[in-house]
């Protein structure tokens, strides 16, 4: 039977101005989103949705053009799994040369990623709470990054960004996960009259990942190796923005259920008075390469619409609505976003 997802309140704080103390050469800055809600499935009771990320940074700047830092972050996904630590990374940075940093941390391959429009906050591009509340029963590759976890210790090392755009590469390793991993990212952007555009390609190879968890939506990955692409476009013309991306994984010899293969992206949005409107679409399949594995935890692909509005009420808060399909379960949802 189909599910009706009803509407969906939800009141969240963005990170748009971060709480912020200067003395002397310190620097402390806060970030922090949350989400509330109740999403209310067709002939069930009402479920209740919380969601939410606190992200802090300690700086002391050395000179008028190096600093060094630590970062903290904490969201309600760690929690959930009885985890208290989403990033932990000590920072060095030089604005003529780039950043280094170490510690526990997604890659350079997810960071300098460029994702879909999403005006609604559904989170599409990056641990997507429309996927997390609307169980379609399918192995589900949600967003176009690479991904190779941020629970062992990882190097991240990247350029700044120039004319001959940014460079970034990520070692990691001393993980009960994989046994090391190697990822190298570049991104572009270019500015001509009216129009900008970005491009970012990054590759990721992972060394025996050991029950390496990519998301909730898929099984454990248990392999010889996991490589993966992933590339993405932005287009920008006055008010519109066009964005296009594609991630493609293989696990070669895996053990368990197979957890590998696409997702394609496209999207659109538009801007207007103090009004925003997108539309994207994403397309993901599973349990292409292995066809010796039977897909036993669900056949076929899954495709995901959603159409997002959003009107900035003030610098700091706006409201939007956001409408769509995940296949056959159709959901609707307004809600509320601030910062502080």
């Amino acid at each position: 039977m189909k599910k009706i997802i009803l509407p969906i309140l939800i009141m969240s704080a963005a990170n748009a101005h971060a709480l912020e103390y200067t003395s002397g050469k310190w620097n402390f800055d806060l970030d922090a989103d949350g989400m509330v809600g109740f999403l209310t499935p067709k002939s069930e009771t009402p479920k209740f949705m919380d969601d939410w990320d606190i992200k802090t940074q300690l700086s002391y700047r050395m000179n008028q053009s190096q600093r060094i830092g630590a970062v903290y972050s904490i969201d309600a996904d760690c929690v959930e799994s009885d985890e208290y630590v989403h990033d932990a990374f000590v920072l060095l940075e030089d604005r003529d040369i780039g950043r280094a940093e170490f510690g526990l941390t997604y890659s350079v391959a997810r960071k300098m990623g460029l994702g879909l429009p999403d005006v609604g906050s559904m989170r599409i591009n990056n641990k997507s709470i429309l996927h997390r509340k609307l169980d379609t029963g399918r192995v589900l590759i949600t967003d176009s990054s690479a991904n190779s976890g941020h629970d062992a210790l990882r190097l991240n090392m990247a350029t700044r960004q120039t004319n001959y755009g940014q460079y970034g590469i990520s070692v990691s390793g001393f993980g009960d996960d994989y046994d090391y991993a190697i990822d190298w990212a570049v991104k572009f952007k270019d500015s001509i009259g009216k129009i900008k555009t970005a491009y970012s390609i990054a590759i990721s190879y992972m060394d025996k990942p050991n029950d390496f968890e990519e998301n909730l939506y898929t099984p454990l990955v248990n392999a010889d190796w996991r490589g993966q692409i992933a590339t993405g476009f932005n287009l920008q013309y006055n008010s519109w923005i066009f964005g296009t991306s594609l991630r493609v994984i293989y696990d070669y010899r895996p053990t368990t259920q197979p957890s590998d293969g696409l997702v394609a992206g496209t999207g659109v949005s538009y801007d207007f008075l103090q009004s925003s409107v997108s539309l994207s679409y994403l397309y993901s399949d599973t349990n292409l390469w292995n066809h010796d594995f039977q897909d036993t935890i669900a056949n076929g692909n899954t495709n995901t619409i959603l159409a997002s509005f959003r009107y900035k009420y003030s610098e700091n808060t706006n409201m939007f609505m956001s409408t769509g399909t995940v296949n056959d379960t159709p959901f609707f949802a307004v809600g509320l976003k601030s910062g502080f």
